[in-house]
């Protein structure tokens, strides 16, 4: 969480009272709450489809891509839809962790030891990599619309997402 390493960068004596018990329960149930919206969102898609031709999915778990393949139904409006919503959420949370570290950056580069900034870059380090790699692999496999992106590239970024 972006925000939580805000605070612990940028006002580590503050910490305690900012992030209390009560934000954290906000924060989850907001998570919680959009995610949910975005599946049904989602699962109200996927049910329009209709299926006459062969019932198995050439990847390794149950996406919308393989799945407009494999409908019989013209999907065309099904993919623009799709693609403007997921990168919508996709861009919009991209977007708040990018706000969030511009703000450390600016922090760190304003402490006066190098060695705290040097502890402070390598705290947002690892998560800056492994944002890279998730937000990178989403934003091929959902942002784009992924009608003329073959099954085989959809795969392995998918993989490399959920690695």
């Amino acid at each position: 969480m972006s925000f939580d390493r805000y605070v612990a960068i940028c006002q580590p004596l503050h910490y305690a009272a900012i992030v209390k018990q009560q934000l954290c329960t906000y924060l989850v149930v907001a998570a919680w709450v959009l995610g949910f919206t975005l599946s049904s969102y989602h699962l109200v898609l996927l049910s329009k489809l209709t299926f006459c031709g062969p019932n198995k999915i050439q990847h390794f778990f149950c996406d919308s891509s393989p799945l407009f393949k494999l409908s019989c139904s013209d999907t065309s409006l099904l993919w623009k839809i799709d693609s403007v919503f997921l990168s919508f959420a996709l861009l919009g949370s991209l977007c708040l962790i990018l706000v969030s570290y511009v703000r450390i950056f600016h922090c760190i580069l304003h402490m006066p030891a190098a060695s705290g900034r040097k502890k402070a870059f390598a705290t947002c380090s690892s998560h800056l990599t492994a944002l890279a790699i998730v937000y990178g692999s989403c934003i091929v496999l959902y942002a784009q619309p992924s009608e003329g992106v073959s099954l085989e590239t959809n795969t392995v970024v998918a993989l490399l997402n959920s690695v």
